[in-house]
């Protein structure tokens, strides 16, 4: 989790943020996608049962957060275990920091 911390007061560059093809390339879903960042977002990019919300306050990340969500209820999510998250992270981590990484600057 250190790794994510280098994105927080980072810049989201929106063209980048907004292509469907560079979320495509990392594996990510984002159902809501806004043409402008107004001056609080905050996000929710899928992958597998796992969601990473990026709350993103005046153009720049704030926070990064990693939750998985309920079968039965998406309104719903827990927080991982270590076991969970270092499972999660063993898979999908260099994804997610790229992705991070092509949204920011």
């Amino acid at each position: 989790m250190e790794k994510f911390k280098f994105f927080i007061d980072k810049k989201i560059n929106t063209d980048r943020f907004k292509e469907p093809e560079n979320l495509k390339k990392y594996s990510l879903i984002c159902e809501n996608l806004p043409e402008q960042l107004e001056e609080f977002e905050e996000f929710e990019f899928f992958i597998d049962d796992i969601v990473m919300c990026l709350a993103v306050l005046e153009g720049k990340i704030k926070r990064i957060m990693f939750v998985k969500v309920d079968k039965e209820d998406s309104q719903i999510c827990y927080p991982l275990t270590k076991e969970e998250l270092s499972i999660f992270l063993d898979k999908n981590e260099n994804n997610l920091l790229e992705y991070l990484k092509s949204i920011t600057e």
